[in-house]
């Protein structure tokens, strides 16, 4: 069984295996973690996209019964409609801290978690690759919970 280490942030749900689920940093989620919040149409599932029927000409050249001929439809592609995207299975997280740091260090998420927050550490199975190409995980055995202060600490002590 590999090892892996995730910032668990504190507004999320429990850490276990029936909550593993992941999205998109920031985006709400329903009540049980399963679905998040569509952003096309901010969960109204409403958004005036091309037509997948008639390929969003306008005026359509046939009568479309999907968007009134209008080459335009109300309801959201992406989410088809009801507002809610399905998350990926499985925590987002990394097989090392170095790899964890340096996600959180690059691409302007600097100083994005707090020092409080917590990092798990735990041993589990791949069930997908997330949004950022990172492995996403079910989780078997948690093996430490400490926070991102000491975390950072650690490993830089490792390194000296």
């Amino acid at each position: 069984m590999t090892t892996f280490y995730r910032v668990h942030w504190s507004n999320l749900l429990p850490f276990n295996a029936e909550h593993a689920w992941s999205s998109l940093t920031g985006v709400p989620r329903s009540e049980d973690g399963t679905k998040s919040e569509c952003p096309a149409c901010d969960c109204t599932g409403e958004n005036w996209d091309p037509c997948p029927t008639c390929n969003g000409k306008f005026p359509a050249t046939d009568e479309c019964e999907r968007c009134d001929g209008t080459g335009l439809t109300a309801e959201c592609q992406r989410c088809d409609g009801t507002g809610w995207e399905p998350c990926l299975r499985g925590y987002s997280c990394y097989e090392s801290a170095e790899q964890l740091i340096s996600y959180y260090s690059e691409s302007g998420r600097e100083g994005m978690v707090p020092a409080d927050e917590p990092v798990i550490i735990f041993e589990g199975w791949q069930a997908d690759t997330g949004f950022d190409d990172e492995p996403t995980v079910v989780p078997e055995r948690v093996i430490e919970t400490l926070t991102w202060a000491e975390l950072v600490a650690r490993f830089r002590a490792d390194l000296a």
